[in-house]
């Protein structure tokens, strides 16, 4: 064993303690258990040598200090240079060793955040518009099809851009691809959502034309972004915004279908924002929010993973991860942040089906203790029974008749929303805000591309109630302090006079 020469038992001892209590709290500072059974399993030690090693009646081995230390993420020279192990000549400065660690972080948190910086490097644009570009720049897409862009805008005294709109379509003279073609080509691309037998069968010219335009996009859109195809055969609601019938349409929400970084001018940070809701509900309101405070949005969907930096990437097209997965990792990235005293600058949707098991109709135990215990601030708002019967409905219209059925599909989603409420309950956080949207005073139409009104304007209504909850102070002052250029700010002196902008508390 190295013996420190001309060192008294005293002094020995004395170092030893030092360099085991900084391996104890690197290992706590990484969430490492540090009991005996555990440290002796990682370090290859009896649990009785570990417990005499750790009271000093046993003095430290090199072989047992390097497992430590290695366990604890310390260099292993550090330690051995502080009980005088090596030669002074053999060590590196402590700058340098620091150096190199700091030099090798930073690498590894550039390789990480690469996909966020090349996408700095371009302007968010939307699903449409990108697979409008990806098909157009192929040089068989070109001549073979043609591209129309619209948008779908919605509300009554909120009118916005509430959806983007691609619709593709073969050019005059040109026919589909013959099966076996646009079939290789869609799977290769990485195309899941593939036809059935028996809808294939009844439009085979519609699916293999709508093969070929997705496996000419599907690359483009392999993002954390959020878009959904239409137009099949049998549905009806994306009927008003084609031109001919069936349609190949991509379709964005226009409001939270992107995932948002965060602005340059961040407003006052009050911790992360979990919102929970759905289009069916308030989650618009959600990406109001974020874009009033200038925070970067998060959409928790299937097929996404959070950074240690809070980025959020999609996963590689091969992969998959459900919802709820997605609701994990995000929520415990929250958790590690909060614990390492810093905040993320977020406001985060999520809706229901996200805290449980794909098609279950009972909350996911760990993702619904995550959302108990979370330090976020919490944002919910309640909505009426029509509202999930309007979307159910409207859902149906995205189907062939009777394939899908909406009236089960609310009454589970009426279940969820009473147990998350319950979760809600039980919290008894004062900093969560819980509110109740009133009943429709009109009808809600369905399987029309539209919002309808009524749900767009008490979206924006409860954006601006919980803005005015944040940042009240700054509210009621001149000028725009707290309040970021968009939507809600070019509503502000709609939203002042509304007699209904302040949405009530939910209550008991």
């Amino acid at each position: 064993m190295p013996r420190a020469v001309g060192r008294s038992r005293e002094e020995r001892v004395a170092r030893e303690r030092e360099v085991l209590d900084r391996c104890i709290r690197a290992l706590k500072a990484r969430g490492i258990p540090v009991t005996g059974a555990e440290v002796a399993r990682r370090t290859g030690t009896s649990d009785g040598q570990v417990r005499k090693i750790f009271g000093q009646d046993r003095p430290l081995r090199p072989e047992f200090l390097c497992a430590l230390a290695q366990y604890a993420g310390l260099p292993v020279s550090e330690l051995f240079a502080a009980l005088g192990w090596l030669p002074e000549n053999e060590v590196l400065p402590p700058f340098a060793a620091t150096l190199a660690r700091e030099t090798h972080t930073a690498l590894a948190a550039l390789e990480q955040a690469r996909p966020l910086l090349e996408s700095l490097n371009r302007p968010a644009r939307s699903a449409p518009l990108t697979a409008a570009e990806a098909l157009l720049a192929d040089e068989e897409g070109a001549e073979r099809f043609e591209v129309r862009l619209c948008e779908v805008v919605s509300g009554g005294r909120y009118r916005t851009t509430t959806n983007s709109v691609a619709e593709f379509r073969l050019r005059d003279g040109h026919r589909p691809l013959p099966y076996e073609r646009a079939l290789y080509l869609a799977t290769t691309a990485g195309v899941r959502d593939l036809p059935r037998p028996a809808e294939f069968a009844a439009d085979p010219e519609f699916w293999r034309t709508d093969l070929e335009v997705r496996a000419k996009t599907h690359r483009a859109l392999d993002t954390a972004d959020e878009y959904s195809w239409q137009g099949g055969p049998g549905h009806r609601t994306w009927h008003p915004v084609a031109t001919t019938w069936p349609a190949h349409l991509l379709v964005q929400d226009a409001i939270t279908g992107q995932q948002q970084v965060e602005s340059a001018e961040s407003g006052r940070d009050t911790g992360p924002i979990v919102f929970i809701g759905g289009r069916h509900g308030a989650g618009l309101a959600a990406g109001l929010l974020a874009q009033a405070l200038g925070r970067q949005f998060v959409l928790v969907r299937e097929n996404i993973n959070v950074t240690d930096h809070g980025h959020i990437i999609g996963l590689p097209f091969d992969a998959h991860r459900d919802r709820v997965r997605s609701w994990i990792s995000i929520a415990e990235h929250i958790a590690r942040r909060h614990a390492e005293g810093h905040s993320w600058h977020a406001v985060v949707l999520v809706r229901a089906a996200a805290f449980t098991v794909a098609g279950g109709d009972r909350l996911h135990p760990y993702a619904a203790r995550l959302l108990s215990e979370t330090s976020a601030r919490l944002v919910y708002a309640k909505m009426p029974p029509a509202y999930l019967d309007w979307w159910s409905t409207r859902i149906d219209g995205n189907y062939p008749p009777g394939e899908r059925d909406g009236a089960a599909w609310a009454a589970r989603m009426r279940s969820l929303y009473g147990q998350i409420e319950q979760v809600l309950k039980n919290r008894r956080e004062p900093r969560d805000l819980l509110l109740r949207v009133p009943e429709p005073a009109d009808e809600l139409l369905p399987q029309v591309p539209q919002i309808p009104a009524e749900v767009m304007d008490w979206n924006a209504r409860v954006a601006w109630t919980a803005l005015c909850r944040m940042e009240g102070a700054r509210l009621a002052g001149s000028g725009s302090s707290g309040l970021r250029p968009g939507r809600l700010a070019g509503w502000r002196e709609l939203l002042t006079a509304d007699p209904h902008a302040m949405v009530p508390a939910l209550t008991a």
